[in-house]
């Protein structure tokens, strides 16, 4: 029982760590003219958005929405796939803890 308690902390200590580290991946996407950008950070955080005053005419209403859509998906696809990384190397290391199913 006392095993489990200490593998269970240990799980929990490497989690936060995993988190904090998760918070220090930066991801930045700019539309091609650099007129729009985003900034996502590996723990699915949306940091910043930055937008050019050129966009803030009515008639840019359209292409500003799906500019900003495309931009924050693409930066959330890499944050992902970075994040991926981190947490498999984390797995890895609770796997030499010896708790069934990991």
């Amino acid at each position: 029982m006392l095993n489990q308690m200490k593998q269970l902390y240990e799980m929990q200590k490497k989690a936060k760590e995993l988190q904090r580290q998760l918070e220090t991946v930066k991801v930045e996407k700019s539309n091609s003219s650099r007129s729009l950008s985003v900034r996502v950070n590996g723990a699915q955080k949306l940091e910043s958005i930055q937008v050019n005053t050129e966009w803030f005419v009515a008639d840019k209403k359209v292409a500003l929405e799906t500019s900003l859509v495309e931009l924050i998906n693409d930066a959330f696809e890499d944050a992902q796939k970075q994040s991926a990384s981190q947490a498999a190397s984390l797995m890895k290391d609770l796997k030499g803890l010896g708790i069934p199913g990991l």
